[in-house]
């Protein structure tokens, strides 16, 4: 039962409006210290069967020695006896005056977390460090049973104990202090306490300064708390090192240079993801009536990624594709959640599967061409394509650049959003469709509509909202948006309150910068109905570069509001581009911070003139026609449909 203690790299949040983090992981599981010597393979179902006929004859396990409870214990496991373990374990600790019973108690602990018995697992773990108290390894574990059971500040105390004991226990284990350190750092980041989470990891990695994932986080934590300039020097970390460490999210929001997107991309795949590629559909021809499409999600729900995707699944033409959803999403409730899953033929759950038993269903199911909805957000299952169960891969719409995974064969995007110049910078292929490649989409539920007022923002200012993920404002950015105030009085900036950190950073920077923390105004987070009203409240929205806003971009459309967006040289700093462009709305697409600014400059004097006495603006009676949206939805689908058809031809035909 080892299990890692170490942190290992993952990805944090996907793209587009959605704040899905996955931070620092905890272990997989508890981990047990002591283990019996391992028998040769020959000799386990010997062993087991002699061990099954010892723990029958087991009146009392008091004189046991430790190993022999170990080894008994162990094959009561493998043989499917656990609570005959778990008995085992109990009588031994509860009645043995043993000199290394808290071993025991580790791995009883251990073995009952492992099982969700979290609740009993805290009990014996404190019953193992009253015995040991400076027992590092039972500390950790302790922390993360109280944070599977939301006692999330006491799990902290634990491993912040283990941290401290450094200064008073000369022998004290680096590497469980570390891992200490990291699970503070990812519990503080989960809870939004950045200034904390990075402290931590910085201890963390002076003590130990090779660990990417922990840099990865790191760097993103600085991000979300908006402290500038991100890399800063730290002790033992260089540059490079920083670099070569940044997520491929993160990257996305630092600059918009392609070539290093793919850097980070590739070296974020080889750190991160072991796998052996296999080719399980090699040699494999189908000859469907239909074309069997699947799509794995786990965002099929009211997630960012899933709220631009009913209406596209639903008009998919059903006499030429059958839909098949590999699905993981989360059971949220939701109308939105059965309107997706009701748009599919077939729909697959797979949460309790392996990658392996995943791509072995796709396989049963024949499928033709199978599209991942992650690429290398959170939440990604990129083991499944690695076993290439379908004859052609391609990723679409989770992640807005390249993932650097040579097991996708395509990517579906649009001759604005992945111009061919930047095409070298992608392990993809390029599918492209007619349009803009994002699903334009209209919302069946009506807007919560609110007032300025309620929020606080001006009756007759000229509102400038910016409503992407806290993480996507850098510097340059923020730099533009102030120096847009200083040169329009009457305007205020419209900013979600992510979290406290950022918005005081936010705040400071701009009063440092000789404007009024006044004119910035921060609302929460609201619910999707709410939030669509509120976007029409805005007299423009702002959109983020390089990390331009994606499912919120259709948001703003439907409302009507005139956004404003900057496009540059990498995929996803040219999507809001990709949107005005296919709607015929080119005249606010900048090419550079200085035309950014004159053009919402521009916006704000042509509100001055036809801003009536009620405090109504022109574009609020100007929104577009859901039929365009619809058409152009429609033209996205066809081009993308004859593409999948073609792709499916070359393929067959050799």
């Amino acid at each position: 039962m080892n299990a890692a203690l170490a942190i290992a790299a993952t990805d944090t949040a996907p793209d587009a409006e959605s704040v899905t983090t996955h931070a620092l992981p905890p272990a997989a599981e508890p981990a047990t210290v002591v283990a019996a010597n391992e028998p040769d393979n020959d000799q386990v179902s010997h062993q087991d069967k002699l061990a099954e006929l010892a723990i029958s004859s087991v009146v009392s396990p008091l004189h046991l020695p430790l190993e022999q409870l170990i080894s008994l214990t162990e094959a009561a496991q493998r043989n499917g006896q656990t609570e005959q373990a778990l008995q085992l374990y109990h009588q031994w600790t509860q009645e043995s005056n043993h000199p290394q019973r808290h071993l025991a108690l580790f791995n009883y602990g251990s073995m009952l977390q492992s099982l969700g018995n979290n609740p009993l697992a805290v009990d014996i773990y404190r019953q193992c460090l009253a015995i040991a108290p400076g027992f590092a390894r039972a500390g950790i574990n302790l922390g993360l049973a109280l944070e599977n059971l939301g006692r999330s500040d006491e799990a902290l105390q634990c491993w912040s104990n283990i941290v401290s004991a450094r200064f008073v226990q000369a022998d004290s284990d680096a590497a469980l202090v570390v891992t200490a350190l990291n699970h503070i750092g990812r519990l503080q980041e989960t809870l939004k306490r950045y200034e904390l989470s990075e402290a931590a990891l910085e201890q963390s990695l002076q003590l130990d300064p090779n660990q990417p994932g922990v840099i990865q986080h790191w760097i993103h934590i600085r991000q979300k708390a908006c402290r500038w300039p991100v890399y800063t020097a730290l002790p033992r970390v260089n540059m490079n090192k920083m670099l070569m460490s940044t997520s491929p999210l993160a990257q996305l929001a630092v600059d918009d240079d392609p070539l290093k997107q793919l850097l980070v991309a590739s070296s974020f795949v080889e750190r991160t993801y072991s796998f052996k590629q296999e080719y399980l559909s090699r040699g494999r021809q189908y000859r469907h009536e239909r074309l069997r499409l699947g799509y794995v999600s786990g965002d099929l729900c009211t997630h960012a990624v899933g709220l631009l995707l009913a209406e596209f699944f639903e008009a998919h033409d059903r006499s030429k594709f059958e839909l098949f959803a590999y699905d993981f999403s989360i059971e949220d409730g939701t109308a939105q959640r059965q309107r997706l899953k009701s748009a599919f033929e077939h729909v697959r759950a797979i949460h309790r599967l392996t990658d392996r038993q995943v791509a072995e269903v796709v396989l049963h199911d024949e499928i033709d061409i199978l599209i991942d909805l992650h690429g290398a957000s959170s939440g990604a299952r990129p083991g499944i394509f690695a076993l290439h169960p379908a004859p052609l891969q391609g990723t679409y719409l989770g992640f807005i650049g390249t993932t650097g995974m040579p097991w996708f064969d395509f990517v579906v995007a649009d001759r604005y959003v992945l111009p061919e110049s930047i095409t070298p910078y992608f392990t993809e292929t390029p599918l492209y469709v007619d349009g803009s490649f994002l699903p334009l989409t209209s919302h069946r539920a009506e807007p919560r509509l609110s007032s300025r007022a309620a929020l606080g923002l001006p009756q007759d200012g000229f509102v400038m909202a910016s409503f992407g993920n806290i993480y996507k404002i850098n510097e340059a950015l923020f730099k533009t948006w102030l120096e847009i105030l200083r040169e329009v009085p009457q305007a205020t900036l419209w900013l979600i309150n992510d979290n406290s950190l950022a918005t005081h950073n936010l705040r400071s920077y701009a009063q440092q910068s000789g404007i009024n923390p006044a004119r910035i105004v921060f609302t929460p987070r609201v619910a999707h109905e709410e939030f669509r009203g509120q976007l029409r409240l805005a007299d423009v929205f702002l959109d983020t570069f390089p990390y331009n806003c994606g499912s919120t971009t259709n948001d703003v459309i439907e409302a009507g509001t005139p956004m404003v967006t900057l496009s540059g040289n990498s995929m996803v700093s040219r999507m809001g581009g990709s949107i005005l462009k296919s709607l015929g709305r080119d005249q606010t697409i900048a090419s550079s911070f200085e035309q950014y600014k004159q053009m919402t400059i521009a916006l704000a004097e042509t509100h001055a003139r036809n801003c009536d006495q009620s405090g109504a603006t022109e574009h609020q009676r100007k929104r577009i026609d859901p039929q365009q949206i619809v058409q152009a939805r429609t033209r996205m689908l066809r081009s993308l449909e004859d593409g999948l058809l073609q792709l499916q031809r070359q393929k067959s035909t050799g």
